[in-house]
Parts: C-alpha cells; structure tokens; sequence
C-alpha cells in the first residue's frame, strides 16, 4: 500500500469545492479531469462535471469528484478512503476482506473498485 487519501464526491460542486479549499489552504489543483475527458459515456449536460481531481498543499492531499445520477451523493457518504497498490493481488485480497457484511459498489475490475464496509466506511481502491 502507498498512501491513504480522502476523496471527496459533491453534487455538481466539486469545481468551486475545489477553488474554496485551494484559497483556504495555500494549496494547488495538479489533475481536473471532466466526465467528457473521461471514459464514461454520460449525457452531454453533465460532460463538465469533475470526474476526477487532486488537490495538494503541502503534504495535504485530496481527491475529488461530482457525482452521477446513477450514483447519487449522499450527506454522509460524501467520503471515501482512497488507497492505492503496487499490485493487483494485494488490492484483491483487501477489496475481499473489507467487502465482508458490506457492499460492492465497482467490482474489482480493471485498476479500480469501490465497495462500502460493514460499518458504513466507503473505499476506492487502485491498483
């Protein structure tokens, strides 16, 4: 495992989320990737959406998204732990453990999954 990063999702803010928190905290936007960048096949309405983003100041990090009507964001739900791998297996092997009296929410297909814990914690892994 590398680094264990918040990600945040917002409902159709994620853009002036973003400048709020780079203001704030002295801090630089260093990925802002929209849905039409994206590989997803969404409506042309939400192609300028955030499909993905970082945000760093100094050794703060923060990821972040809007999200989709198919995923809609819920107060609460807005934050995941973003955790990356160096490989494939070890992030399987944990997808599978913290899936246990959870939920799948992207299967392990690909570099990504995400699932919601048994206590309610939800996880983006990448590897």
């Amino acid at each position: 495992m590398h680094a264990l990063v918040p990600y945040l999702v917002f409902p159709g803010s994620c853009r002036e989320a973003l400048g709020a928190y780079r203001a704030a905290l002295g801090g630089e936007i260093v990925t802002l990737q929209t849905f039409a960048e994206s590989p997803l096949d969404v409506p042309p309405e939400l192609s300028e959406r955030v499909f993905n983003a970082e945000l760093r100041a100094g050794q703060l990090v923060l990821k972040a998204s809007d999200d989709l009507p198919s995923h809609p964001v819920q107060v609460g739900g807005n934050v995941s732990l973003f955790l990356t791998f160096a490989e494939r297996s070890q992030r399987d092997r944990v997808f599978g453990q913290l899936v246990e009296g959870g939920a799948t929410l992207f299967a392990p297909d690909g570099e990504f999954s995400m699932l919601r814990d048994r206590f309610g914690i939800q996880w983006m892994l990448v590897g």
